[in-house]
């Protein structure tokens, strides 16, 4: 063998161990985040607990992961934006057809409507429609698939909408589903059925009449973003809290309104 050709099986062989090994890393730091957001997802309401699971988490965060790996490397994936085209279809509709907040209370509205153990504001960053599982869920409007997401720790199976407007993107995101009829990069319309209800994510101990679809209308489509905004911006039937001004939203009822457009 001449020199060139050794020193072409060297570059072989020592290529082979080097991704050997990031594939190895890839796979420990998938496992690892795994894990991390599993934990994360089964912190209770106790806040001695809590501050003892979050202070391990970050050690562990800190000490075994890369610094180029984050805690939303895993779920919050990223989002094809050049998806579709711009549509003039300024109408909206609702995801399910006869919309119906979750049990009727308008914590299950989106805002500053929940409570944590301790008494402190909790966001909710939706609207529960009451969906028993296997309810059709609708394309609120004329969008691109542009998600279709399995086995989320906290929206199970998951759909995301991209809807192009001439001055402004709307993003439409659909949780807790037990099945999935559309494809990634399909075109829907207004009313076209994406897939059917269910108690998928951490709905998943829910039964009866807290079933639920949990739906957003999002300004930026990555899930940790935090960029939802009120989806009465965008939905058919909108609903409000009877007494907006109570602290404790769990106890007040909603009202609706309807409405052809946005």
């Amino acid at each position: 063998m001449n020199n060139f050709s050794l020193y072409i099986s060297l570059i072989i062989f020592i290529s082979t161990i080097i991704l050997s090994d990031v594939k190895a890393q890839v796979k420990n730091n998938f496992e690892l985040l795994q894990e991390i957001s599993v934990e994360n997802i089964k912190i209770k309401n106790n806040t001695h607990q809590n501050s003892k699971i979050k202070r391990n988490i970050k050690h562990k965060k800190q000490s075994q992961l890369n610094l180029n790996d984050s805690i939303l490397n895993l779920f919050d994936v990223d989002i094809d934006l050049a998806l579709g085209d711009v549509s003039l279809d300024a109408t909206w509709g609702d995801p399910v057809v006869s919309p119906q907040i979750r049990c009727n209370k308008a914590s299950n509205l989106f805002g500053p409507v929940r409570h944590n153990a301790d008494g402190s504001i909790r966001w909710h960053r939706g609207f529960d429609y009451y969906a028993p599982k296997g309810t059709p869920i609708m394309s609120v409007g004329e969008g691109v698939i542009s998600l279709i997401q399995e086995n989320h720790p906290g929206y199970g199976l998951c759909i995301l909408i991209t809807h192009k407007r001439p001055k402004k993107t709307y993003y439409s995101f659909y949780a807790h589903l037990s099945s999935v009829s559309v494809k990634y990069g399909q075109k829907v319309q207004r009313g076209t059925v994406i897939g059917r209800s269910g108690t998928t994510g951490n709905a998943n101990n829910l039964s009866g009449k807290e079933e639920h679809l949990h739906f957003e209308y999002r300004t930026s489509p990555k899930h940790g973003a935090k960029k939802q905004a009120n989806p009465n911006a965008i939905l058919k039937t909108k609903f409000y809290s009877a007494d907006p001004k109570n602290k404790w939203q769990s106890n007040v009822n909603v009202v609706r309104s309807n409405s052809l457009s946005f």
